[in-house]
C-alpha cells in the first residue's frame, strides 16, 4: 500500500517536472506552444494547464485554470457563459471606472510643474472625477434593471446566477456600443 503510494506521488512530481520544463521552453520560444487556438481560448489568461488524477478512477482528466479576480471574471469563463468578449470588456471598462471614482484624491499636491508642462497624466482628483464622469455617462445610457445588474457585478463584485444574467449582457452591450463610437 505505502508503495503505491509513493509511486502516485512519484508521478504527480515527475509530471509537475515535465510541465515546469515545457511552460520554461515555451515561454523561451525554444518549443511551440500546443495549446488550443480558439477566440475564447485564446482571450483567457491561462494560469496553469495540468494533468490531474481522480483517486476512484484510472482516465486523466485535462484541468484549465484561469484568474478569476472578480464576478465578471466568474461569470466570463464559467464554461455555459453566453458573455462575448466585447460585453467582457465593457465590464472590465466599468469596473475600472467604478473603482477610480471611489478612490479619494491625495491629501499632498506635487509642486512639480514639469509634470503639468509635459501634459502628464490625470492625477488624484482629475482622475477620479473623469472616473465619475464615465461611470454617470455610463448609468445614463441603461435602463434600471440593466443599471442594478451591472453596478452588482461589476462595481460591487456581487454573482449572479446564471439565468439572472439577460439584463447583465443586455447592458454591456449598451456600454459597449456607447464606447465603440468614442
Amino acid at each position: 500500500m505505502v508503495t503505491l503510494e509513493a509511486n502516485r506521488v512519484a508521478q504527480i512530481l515527475k509530471s509537475d517536472r515535465r510541465y515546469n520544463r515545457l511552460s520554461r521552453e515555451i515561454a523561451a520560444g525554444t518549443a511551440p506552444d500546443p495549446g488550443a487556438d480558439g477566440p475564447a481560448a485564446t482571450a483567457r489568461k491561462i494560469v496553469q494547464d495540468a494533468v490531474a488524477l481522480i483517486e476512484r478512477s484510472a482516465k486523466k482528466h485535462t484541468v484549465r485554470r484561469v484568474a478569476e479576480e472578480c464576478a465578471l471574471d466568474r461569470l466570463y469563463y464559467r464554461p455555459t457563459s453566453a458573455m462575448t468578449p466585447q460585453q467582457y470588456g465593457a465590464g472590465l471598462r466599468f469596473r475600472r471606472a467604478w473603482l477610480r471614482s471611489a478612490r479619494r484624491a491625495r491629501v499632498t499636491q506635487t509642486y512639480d510643474m514639469q509634470e503639468i508642462e509635459r501634459g502628464g497624466d490625470l492625477t488624484g482628483q482629475e482622475n477620479s472625477s473623469y472616473a465619475r464622469e464615465l461611470v454617470s455617462e455610463a448609468l445614463s445610457v441603461l435602463t434600471t434593471a440593466q443599471r442594478r445588474d451591472v453596478v452588482a457585478v461589476c462595481g460591487e463584485d456581487q454573482i449572479l446566477p446564471s439565468k439572472c444574467t439577460k439584463n447583465l449582457r443586455n447592458g454591456l452591450d449598451a456600454l459597449y456600443d456607447l464606447w465603440r463610437k468614442k
